[in-house]
């Protein structure tokens, strides 16, 4: 499945364009604010897609290298705006925002998702994913959301729609690590229905991400 527009191509470009520029990956799990023990909640979108778990499962395969850590295959993931640290989130909180997240995703309608080619960013190997409009427009419904709840946990990063593969654990030269990634971007995308959201408590376990869902909203529209 390839991208729908030349608007998502350029943008699945953009995503290559910028890995390549990257010279050095990064420690992931350095990430500012996470410490031992601390979690937070978030807006996640999950997967229970075979295509796209054998998908992953190749590119993992292709890319066992002591600096990347693999993302187990039933916790794929894509990540929508942070709601807030868990010690700072009181269950108040989350009865406010999910209650809002009712009434906001209601008129959202599900969607299907292009996920390919491999890319990166300096932390991690990730797929792209298309189109990014119903991404955008999910995204800016749920930080308008999680504000209008009182809560400010969204930050202000660039979202870039996409799903990791592996978190980079060292610092390393980016050379190798492109040379490998370029014939994997050959394989042909895949497609998975997006019909529902989950609000996550996420937290570390070791060098992977490990979530308790609080509560699933479906997509109608």
């Amino acid at each position: 499945m390839k991208p729908e527009t030349d608007e998502d191509l350029s943008a699945t470009e953009e995503d290559w364009r910028r890995f390549l520029a990257v010279e050095s990956m990064v420690n992931h799990w350095e990430r500012p604010g996470w410490t031992p023990d601390r979690e937070a909640y978030f807006w996640y979108l999950t997967f229970n897609a075979p295509p796209l778990t054998r998908l992953a499962e190749r590119c993992q395969q292709a890319l066992r290298l002591p600096y990347l850590d693999p993302v187990p295959l039933n916790a794929l993931h894509l990540t929508l705006p942070r709601i807030g640290w868990a010690d700072e989130t009181s269950s108040a909180d989350l009865d406010r925002v999910s209650k809002l997240g009712i009434a906001a995703l209601a008129e959202i309608r599900p969607f299907q998702l292009s996920v390919g080619p491999v890319a990166g960013s300096p932390g991690a190997v990730r797929f792209s994913v298309s189109p990014w409009k119903p991404l955008v427009a999910l995204n800016t419904r749920l930080r308008t959301t999680t504000e209008a709840a009182g809560l400010t946990g969204c930050g202000d990063s660039e979202f870039r729609p996409h799903i990791g593969i592996a978190y980079c654990n060292q610092v390393v030269p980016s050379v190798d690590l492109h040379r490998r990634i370029r014939p994997l971007r050959r394989l042909p995308a895949v497609s998975t229905d997006i019909n529902r959201v989950e609000l996550v408590r996420l937290r570390r376990e070791g060098r992977t991400y490990e979530w308790s869902t609080i509560r699933t909203f479906d997509l109608h529209g």
